[in-house]
């Protein structure tokens, strides 16, 4: 080795050895000289949620249209734009459909929608076999968050952290089903059987390839989760699921990320009767805008200078939505949630239904609280005049 070399070695190590001593001692490591107070370098400043690029011209509050109707038409036709939301025609075809044992006093089936070439959802159905023979049954899609994969929802343990998960309430499609609904887990891009596997040197964040891939074909990845909910529901509709359910009552549940899926896809598909989003809910210049986030999963493009997360809750109106959220929740915490809804509220009040709107608080962190969520649930469908099952009406409290 050259002497220069040797010389240029040593001072490296001379700087990596003073960085590390300083993050030892707590302090941060910053090679750069100290700039003047009154400038603003870091690239988040430039991405406050306000002024250029986040002129919201969508909010209810700033347009000028009074008929609320008339705004949920605009809002929802720009928010299919920029998620690249869409319907890929009609019900999906299926693949590998077969009956699987009993578990915990419930019928299972499985089965692979395939939307189109590239594109199949893994699907479980799980259901009270003594409800099947009473007539139509209503349905529970429910979609787990950033997770080991959808058999979280029906208690089934693959990883090591699923016992924990599950103790904390994470088998929402058993509960469902305890609840006398067709619960139907529809397994999220990224996740458990669809967690990236073909990519040469793929990214430590589960999300972050596909999140970016999507935006290159000018799509997001929240947008297409929505889709994959809609082709679940083009099969519901137009398909053959082989048990007889209510068209009219068919509902979805999400816990954060699963929240999220549920949130927008609800908002742009209105054949979806109500909505239980958990645990995802706050203001995005309040959220995205002032953390880091290494998975993409919730990224609309270009969605402040139309609108905020309050304006995609109000698409819902005047279904029944509530979202429930810990009081600790160091993600999605309650009084961030309680914000949206309330802003969100003034759309549903149009549509005289600001009594099927809630945000409920819970306390605890960022998981999903079964017996809150269910309650307030069933409080809200009595509300909305809907048919309860028989085991869910006896958890509502009005």
């Amino acid at each position: 080795m050259n002497r220069a070399r040797l010389k240029a070695e040593l001072r490296a190590r001379k700087i990596s050895l003073h960085r590390h001593m300083l993050r030892v001692l707590g302090f941060e490591f910053n090679p750069n000289s100290a700039a003047p107070s009154c400038v603003a370098l870091s690239p988040s400043e430039r991405h406050r949620g306000s002024g250029v690029g986040a002129e919201m011209t969508l909010d209810w509050e700033r347009t000028k249209i009074t008929d609320a109707k008339e705004w949920q038409d605009q809002v929802r036709a720009k928010l299919i734009e920029l998620s690249g939301y869409g319907r890929f025609g009609g019900p999906p075809g299926v693949n590998h459909l077969k009956d699987c044992a009993n578990r915990d006093g419930f019928r299972h089936r499985s089965l692979y929608l395939k939307v189109r070439d590239g594109l199949d959802l893994p699907v479980r159905m799980v259901w009270d076999p003594g409800f099947e023979p009473d007539g139509k049954i209503p349905v529970m899609i429910c979609l787990q968050g950033t997770n080991s994969g959808m058999h979280l929802s029906w208690g089934e343990e693959r990883m090591p952290a699923d016992p924990i998960k599950i103790y904390y309430g994470a088998d929402i499609a058993r509960q469902a089903a305890a609840r006398g609904f067709l619960a139907i887990c529809l397994e999220q891009s990224c996740f458990g059987e669809r967690r990236e596997r073909s990519l040469f040197s793929p990214s430590e964040a589960v999300c972050i390839d596909s999140a970016n891939h999507a935006l290159l074909l000018g799509r997001s990845l929240v947008g297409e989760r929505a889709s994959d909910v809609t082709s679940l529901i083009n099969w519901l509709v137009e398909g053959a699921p082989g048990i007889a359910i209510d068209l009219e009552q068919i509902y979805i549940v999400g816990s954060s990320a699963g929240g999220t899926t549920a949130l927008f896809a609800s908002a742009m598909d209105e054949r979806i009767a109500g909505v239980i989003a958990s645990g995802c809910i706050g203001f995005i210049r309040d959220t995205l805008l002032t953390r880091g986030d290494p998975e993409g999963q919730n990224v609309v493009p270009g969605i402040l200078r139309w609108f905020e997360l309050d304006a995609v809750v109000a698409l819902v109106a005047p279904r029944p939505f509530i979202t429930v959220s810990g009081d600790c929740d160091h993600i999605w915490p309650f009084d961030g949630a309680q914000k949206v809804v309330e802003s969100a509220r003034n759309i549903y009040a149009a549509f005289g239904a600001d009594d099927l709107l809630a945000a409920i608080r819970a306390e605890g962190g960022h998981r999903f609280y079964p017996n809150l969520t269910w309650s307030a649930f069933a409080n809200l469908l009595i509300k909305a005049d809907h048919a309860l099952p028989k085991a869910l009406r006896s958890a509502a409290s009005v």
